[in-house]
């Protein structure tokens, strides 16, 4: 069922191509940060599409780049001292925080069904079941609670912004192996963001703005067309098990400190398969969740990222 939606999404890849590079937005109009969106991008070549426009997790700092080591992550290091601290199965608990608006379209936005097939969707990715090259992970999503808001500012809170501070330090639930996913509009009309999430290693400084938040219209069904298989929460949630964009560090020796997913001088935002953006072996990684391809293009993890992610999640997530 899902690679049959997968094949006919491959139509609306062609529409999505079409879309119009909005100028003038706040992600165009400032300097990209350094390591977190690699200034490669070409607007007259490779347009970022409006649902792409915006950083979907705090700027990356040197911190952050050591808070998990590569040499950490090997298969060696994972066998010898992360995997004995693990179950085979990790049961990773999810509470659902819905947001409803006040205004027309925003009031009934994910109800109980909505909510179980996102969630079948962060399992099949995290199982591996979207493609037979994906590196199947030790994680299963099991849903606790769904609650439901209705408030305006927080249906249309940002990213680190204000608005969606308060709103997580309210409605948090759980510890740190509890991930809290909120749906929510996406940011301010207008300049929509699909998602956004937090790092594992940033739970202990601020555990309640741990967790990841979704653009209903990112949700299966959603008007995020092209993105609206619902790959946004297997992506975000991959940051919330600690790792980077596959673009991150452009072409630089260290990119997304994983020894698998090949170097990638920029996002891709549709699905190039042949592209090659850095001399380095292998083509782009279009098809890895951690890249911004269409959801219909998105369908795996590598070997390596889930080892990162075990190590990360057996440090950050005790």
């Amino acid at each position: 069922m899902r690679l049959a939606q997968r094949a006919g999404t491959a139509l609306v890849a062609l529409a999505v191509a079409a879309l119009p590079f909005v100028a003038g937005s706040p992600a165009q109009a400032a300097a990209p940060t350094a390591g977190v969106f690699p200034c490669l991008l070409d607007p007259q070549h490779d347009p970022a599409p409006l649902w792409r426009q915006h950083e979907d997790t705090p700027p990356v700092t040197a911190t952050d780049l050591a808070a998990m080591p590569a040499e950490e992550t090997t298969r060696t290091f994972v066998a010898r001292e992360v995997s004995p601290q693990l179950a085979a199965t990790v049961t990773i608990p999810v509470y659902v925080h819905v947001i409803k608006g006040t205004r027309p379209g925003e009031r009934s936005t994910a109800g109980p069904r909505r909510v179980r097939r996102i969630i079948a969707t962060l399992n099949g990715g995290f199982a591996g079941q979207q493609s037979a090259l994906a590196a199947p992970t030790r994680y299963q999503f099991e849903l606790r609670r769904i609650d439901y808001t209705r408030r305006e500012g927080w249906y249309h809170a940002f990213l680190n912004g204000p608005r969606d501070k308060r709103m997580k330090r309210a409605l948090h639930r759980g510890h740190s192996r509890s991930l809290n996913l909120y749906i929510n509009g996406g940011g301010p009309r207008g300049f929509p963001i699909l998602g956004w999430a937090r790092f594992p290693w940033q739970y202990a400084h601020a555990h309640r703005l741990d967790g990841v938040t979704v653009n209903v219209a990112g949700l299966p069904g959603g008007q995020a067309y092209g993105y609206n298989l619902g790959d946004t929460v297997v992506h975000e949630t991959g940051h919330w098990m600690g790792l980077f964009h596959t673009f991150q560090g452009g072409c630089g020796p260290r990119n997304d400190l994983v020894y698998d997913t090949p170097a990638e001088a920029e996002p891709s935002f549709y699905c190039e398969t042949t592209r090659d953006s850095c001399l380095s072996p292998g083509l782009d990684p279009v098809h890895n969740f951690m890249d911004y391809s269409l959801d219909a293009c998105m369908n795996s993890f590598t070997a390596g990222q889930v080892r990162r992610m075990d190590s990360a999640f057996a440090r950050w997530r005790k």
